[in-house]
């Protein structure tokens, strides 16, 4: 919210990593919403002290996976680290400061693209 105004939403699918992946986006605002939303993502439940990461190609050949020195500073601060395919999915559309418009960013985790009307 800015000034009692709503400017973005985020919204996400994947089951136990819902939260997580939605607040991962949310995190990434001072990024522009499409690099947001690409981010790679990782998930934390914090029993078991396990962290999984997305490592994983789609059908569209997009690849997401956090970067080889993330990996180890993470090892280095004693995580467990586990790959995983797949993810959640987002969501995301932002009103930019200043401007009228709308910006609407779908995942391309799962295909598709945003409408609106």
């Amino acid at each position: 919210m800015q000034d009692g105004k709503v400017t973005a939403a985020v919204g996400a699918s994947g089951g136990v990593n819902i939260i997580a992946g939605t607040i991962e986006v949310y995190f990434f605002l001072k990024m522009d919403p499409l690099s947001a939303v690409l981010a790679p993502r990782i998930y934390h439940q914090l029993i078991p002290n396990v962290v999984s990461y997305e490592n994983w190609t789609t059908v569209f050949n997009d690849h997401f996976e956090i970067t080889k020195e993330t990996r180890v500073v993470l090892e280095k601060k004693a995580h467990v680290l586990r790959p995983i395919v797949g993810g959640t999915i987002s969501q995301f559309v932002v009103q930019e400061s200043g401007m009228s418009e709308l910006v609407a960013v779908s995942d391309p985790r799962k295909g598709g693209t945003p409408s609106g009307y």
